[in-house]
């Protein structure tokens, strides 16, 4: 977040408006090319998950060596796609005729890296079925610091886009390397072979990936054929605007998703074990805890996030972007309390009606952008991206993980959901008490939102204080007392 934060705007200002449309486009293009992953990822994650609590380390290695097989096919393929649509990018978008050339080869560059990125991903996925988030963290922020010492290097001395896609390309060249490397030392019994699998491992790959395609297919909708509809149908310096709110939407998603991503392992171990005790005591407690870390930023994103804006990228984008972030937000309330859900519903491979709820979704969404987009502009656009989601994550979902997990659909929202957001009402006034006083820099507001979160969390510790009371408190105690001797 801090990277996006603060790298974002620096990017803005030295590409200027129309470049950073194009840039934005550029990814969003090339991000197609995620879709030939064929839900692979999430099938190494359950079964390597599922072969190591087992010790059924063959089958992990089939898995992940299937998985292989296929992906570095798929990357052949999406190389030669990367030639085809560099060559009509600038013909499909209004891509000024001075960014032409160099978009074709970014996308090239992007292209390369996202093969690359797919294809050794399945050692990511390796890290995550074992449950080592730290070591898979820590690859990510040596990528991340890499890409960010590179990129800010190369907009200094006065290079463009070109020069940021490939600072892309070898921040992942050297991230899939440590990769590949931690995987190996962390699971040794894995025997990687690069030839045809099996017929048998290959269906059973399938059979669970498939259906993480289609959710795959529905992500791809909902959040990179917005950025193409207002390219399309707008402009590319309209892009920014519309990526601007975007953006803030999909660091939110981001924090959220690194918890949620843990839980889907752990369904799967608690699945394997016939543990039903522990699968719902996940739900409840995971779906109160994404909530819990959710609800303050979006809060203070749809009251004051007119006003972040303003102070982080410029107050000429206040209005426009921040317009697009109060309707994008308001979607995520129910989007992220169903997260946990989700995890679980992948864990014990019950994601089915999910995956073909997300493609309905998604494919909603795209035809509510282009029909929105000539009304409302980039609202419009935005728009069409909530209303399907609204309607999936609070109509659909609650009624089916009570099914996985043995609660009503009542009870999920009423008792799971409702005392979450309930603490955030205190928040919520104290927030907009907050926004009476004006603010001049990002400083000031970050002291401002940290001063009114104690409201939050008194509000969430007097909602569950049976619990602080007799969990809480006393481990406070041990610890005082452990330090006072």
């Amino acid at each position: 977040m801090a990277v996006g934060f603060f790298f974002a705007p620096f990017i803005l200002h030295r590409l200027g408006d129309a470049a950073y449309g194009v840039w934005v486009l550029a990814i969003s293009v090339v991000g197609y090319l995620g879709l030939m992953d064929l839900g692979l990822q999430s099938s190494v994650l359950r079964f390597v998950s599922k072969g190591h609590t087992t010790g059924d380390h063959e089958g992990s290695s089939e898995a992940i060596s299937a998985a292989l097989w296929v992906r570095l096919q798929i990357g052949a393929v999406c190389l030669v796609l990367s030639v085809g649509l560099a060559a009509i990018f600038p013909l499909w978008f209004k891509v000024p005729p001075a960014l032409a050339s160099d978009a074709r080869k970014a996308i090239l560059l992007i292209g390369l890296t996202t093969v690359i990125g797919m294809t050794f991903g399945v050692a990511s996925a390796v890290l995550s079925a074992l449950n080592r988030y730290d070591l898979q963290n820590y690859v990510g922020l040596t990528q991340t610091a890499i890409r960010v010492m590179g990129v800010v290097y190369a907009l200094r001395t006065g290079h463009g886009i070109i020069s940021i896609a490939f600072c892309e390309l070898i921040a992942i060249i050297v991230s899939s390397a440590l990769l590949l490397y931690t995987a190996h030392r962390l699971y040794p019994e894995l025997k990687v072979k690069l030839q045809k699998p099996k017929r048998e491992t290959l269906r059973k790959l399938w059979v669970y990936s498939s259906y993480a395609f289609l959710t795959t297919i529905a992500v791809q909708l909902v959040y990179q054929a917005d950025n193409l509809v207002v390219g399309a149908f707008v402009s590319a310096t309209a892009v920014t605007y519309y990526a601007i709110g975007n953006s803030l939407c999909r660091y939110a998603s981001q924090i959220v998703g690194s918890i949620g991503g843990s839980f889907v392992p752990a369904a799967s171990t608690y699945e394997a074990a016939g543990d039903t005790a522990g699968l719902l005591a996940l739900f409840r407690n995971g779906t109160r805890a994404t909530i819990m870390v959710s609800l303050p930023i979006l809060i203070t994103l749809v009251v004051r996030g007119r006003t972040f804006i303003a102070l982080w990228m410029g107050p000429q984008y206040a209005r426009s972007s921040g317009t697009v972030l109060i309707i994008l937000c308001t979607a995520l309330f129910f989007s992220f309390a169903n997260r946990t859900a989700a995890s679980i519903a992948y864990g014990v491979e019950k994601h089915k009606a999910s995956a073909l709820w997300a493609i309905s979704e998604g494919v909603t969404n795209l035809i509510l952008s282009v029909v929105l987009v000539r009304w409302y502009g980039i609202y419009g656009v935005a728009l069409g991206t909530m209303i399907p989601s609204l309607i999936v994550h609070v109509v659909f979902w609650p009624r089916y993980i009570s099914k996985l997990v043995g609660l009503s659909a009542f009870e999920v929202i009423w008792n799971v959901w409702a005392p979450m957001f309930l603490a955030g009402v205190p928040f919520v006034i104290a927030s907009y008490a907050m926004a009476a006083f004006p603010v001049h820099n990002l400083t000031m507001f970050f002291i401002q939102v940290l001063a009114t979160l104690p409201v939050y969390f008194l509000a969430v510790a007097f909602i569950f204080r049976g619990y602080v009371r007799q969990q809480v408190v006393p481990r406070i105690r041990s610890v005082l007392f452990t330090s006072a001797h």
